[in-house]
């Protein structure tokens, strides 16, 4: 594997996100069982679709009273309906099992997308730099054109191979 140095900007980040690692880690350790609200009781159920109909019938008694003294077309008032009975036929109501979700699952996939995003990014910048050098370098040495380009990346590439040749004297 290639020794990559890393700024001191993403050490810093590497730093940070192993910290924060550590502690998604004791949080999984240190849980405790979570209860939740008590289930809704028949009277409260039936308090609420009461109240319901008593606004809604309220709601369409004022429009009523409203449409007697109107004079011109309304459009564009409709307002969307929605089922306010669906609640009653959820099939599965909540559960309660400390076994029945995979917190450790769920942060594994969290953390994948933190890193695939981050490292992403880290590349991107990375090239941006690289990118960066690139142009300067074209710029410094006036290439023009193609040809200008193919001598100076072999002359660079020929002093390449004499700093090597003189840096190993075994060779």
């Amino acid at each position: 594997m290639k020794n990559v140095k890393l700024t001191a900007d993403e050490q810093a980040f590497i730093k940070e996100y192993r910290r924060l690692e550590d502690l998604e880690r004791e949080k999984g350790i240190k849980f405790f069982q979570c209860v939740g609200d008590e289930p809704h009781t028949v009277e409260f159920v039936d308090t609420i679709d009461g109240r319901r109909d008593d606004l809604e019938s309220n709601r369409q008694n004022k429009m009523r009273r409203n449409d007697c003294t109107r004079f011109t077309t309304e459009t564009d008032s409709d307002m969307v309906v929605v089922d306010t009975t669906a609640y009653r036929d959820i099939l599965n109501k909540p559960k309660w099992d400390q076994f029945e979700n995979n917190h450790f699952a769920m942060r594994r996939r969290l953390v994948g997308i933190f890193l695939r995003v981050s490292n992403k990014l880290i590349s991107r910048l990375r090239a941006e730099k690289r990118l960066t050098k690139i142009k300067n370098w074209i710029e410094s040495h006036e290439i023009k054109s193609r040809e200008d380009m193919k001598r100076e990346v072999q002359a660079d590439y020929k002093r390449a191979i004499n700093m090597q040749l003189t840096d190993g004297d075994e060779e």
